[in-house]
């Protein structure tokens, strides 16, 4: 990340290309020329305020002839129609629709954390709510992380090294696996977004979510897995559909313990001091909530895309016996596989998830242009869900 530098004595640290012509001094050799056209003396003033030169920003023509301001906040990263911004080198402020859904579950798990006495999970150091309730836009101020993405550094690291994380994150993984709950949800209450067997992408509002309970989870992928399973035993029977939904249900991996998850636990969402090899925060909860006791390795090992794997893979037997490689495989994977395989059978649609605003371009010399997906702007309700497919014929 590149954070706003916050010298207000060097504007040349924030703005490249300034030419620098002390009091008493001549310009350098080249810098009339360099001029040419760019401070005309003669504009329309009104005017010239409400020339904007940036839509991003708001700046105009005006600022850019007569203020002395550079700023110290700057856009960092986006996401679907979240942004986040540095303010200063030590904040930093994500700019999310408050729809109900898009901010994810970030803020109250770390605010639940940190109000649990005796945890040594690191957190970031600050993070505060901006907006009132019934605000359009959720602002999440929080601290700037002191370490960098593990991701960075993971594979040039010794096997020592690599074995020291491994038990600092024994360490928080152990502490997190205490906070059980007697049924799926989120730290405030709110159902789990899906994105184990109704995943239908990772945007938010997800088409499903994972119910309180394993019976209303299946209740909820019902239909889609009805039409699954006449594919995958090629038959119309409805009774002899019925019987393998019911042969799902009753053979589904044991849910409870519904344990507090992460969801999301990538290398990039692992921040490292690399002087002292030491974790200084873990970030991120926009997914974590009570899950079934297996979700957490379910997640990593099936989602994530990076070396996390390599650094968790060694603690789940450790976490628990029920974790280790082939029981889990018993308890877990060989049981999710076939529901799995009947919601993949099911082909679903999505209309107007192809819906695109096109920009203009950015400016007349700068023609970029690009879109607003729609589909990734932030809503209050789910986008539609069709299932497709027809029934076995």
């Amino acid at each position: 990340m590149d954070f706003p530098p916050e010298n207000v004595e060097h504007p040349e640290l924030c703005y490249k290309g300034l030419v620098y012509v002390p009091e008493g001094e001549e310009p350098p050799e080249g810098f009339e020329e360099s001029r040419r056209g760019l401070d005309i003396e003669n504009y329309d003033y009104e005017n010239d305020e409400n020339h904007e030169l940036c839509w991003f920003c708001g700046w105009t023509s005006y600022n850019q002839r007569t203020s002395n301001y550079g700023p110290r906040i700057r856009f960092l990263q986006d996401r679907a129609n979240t942004g986040m911004w540095a303010l200063g080198s030590q904040l930093l402020l994500k700019d999310i629709p408050n729809d109900g859904h898009s901010p994810g579950s970030d803020f109250v798990t770390q605010q639940f954390l940190r109000n649990q006495p005796g945890l040594s999970i690191p957190l970031l150091k600050r993070m505060e709510l901006l907006n009132e309730p019934g605000d359009k836009t959720y602002l999440l101020l929080m601290s700037r992380s002191k370490g960098i993405p593990l991701e960075a550094m993971w594979h040039t690291l010794s096997d020592e090294k690599k074995n020291d994380l491994r038990e600092q994150m024994f360490i928080y993984l152990r502490e997190l696996r205490q906070f059980t709950s007697p049924i799926a949800q989120t730290v405030d209450g709110r159902l789990i977004d899906d994105c184990i067997i109704g995943a239908c992408g990772r945007s938010r509002p997800n088409c499903k979510q994972i119910g309180n309970t394993t019976e209303e989870w299946l209740e909820s992928v019902k239909e889609e897995l009805l039409v699954g399973l006449s594919k995958v035993h090629e038959t119309t029977d409805a009774i002899v559909i019925e019987k393998e939904f019911q042969k799902l249900k009753d053979n589904f991996p044991d849910s409870e313990p519904y344990i507090l998850t992460h969801g999301d636990l990538t290398l990039g969402n692992i921040m490292v001091d690399p002087e002292h090899n030491k974790i200084t925060e873990i970030i991120d909860w926009e997914y974590a909530g009570y899950y079934p006791w297996w979700a957490e390795v379910w997640l990593n090992g099936n989602l994530a895309q990076d070396g996390s794997i390599e650094l968790l893979e060694p603690l789940w037997e450790r976490l628990s016996p029920d974790m280790e490689t082939q029981r889990y495989r018993d308890l877990v994977s060989c049981k999710l596989a076939p529901v799995l395989r009947a919601w993949e059978r099911c082909r679903l649609q999505h209309p107007g998830s192809w819906t695109f605003w096109y920009r203009p371009a950015f400016s007349k010399c700068e023609p970029y242009a690009g879109k607003f997906h729609m589909a990734s702007m932030g809503r209050g309700e789910k986008k539609p869900h069709v299932i497709l497919a027809e029934q076995y014929d």
